[in-house]
């Protein structure tokens, strides 16, 4: 998950959409390590530790997605929506 944080900075430097960056990493992260996106407890649970596993620096960004999109990401991640998507879906991409 470092990697993919590490290499979306460095494609978009000067225009990088942090809310639109971060949410894409916890949604990819949910793809990556959770078996059954079916799974509600499976999804919390990685949901309400992301934010620890990712840069310092992004902490309080995660925070707010987590905070004020929990139920949204949820829904669209048991819907099977890509990560891309399910960000745009909660208007955090264009």
């Amino acid at each position: 998950m470092l990697f993919l944080l590490t290499s979306v900075i460095q494609e978009q430097p000067a225009q990088v959409n942090f809310f639109c960056d971060v949410c894409t990493i916890i949604v990819q992260g949910v793809e990556d390590q959770i078996t059954d996106p079916q799974n509600v407890q499976e999804v919390e649970a990685f949901l309400d530790q992301v934010c620890e596993i990712i840069p310092f620096d992004f902490y309080n960004w995660c925070e707010q997605i987590i905070n004020q999109y929990y139920g949204e990401l949820i829904k669209y991640i048991q819907q099977g929506l890509p990560a891309a998507q399910v960000c745009k879906q909660i208007g955090l991409c264009d």
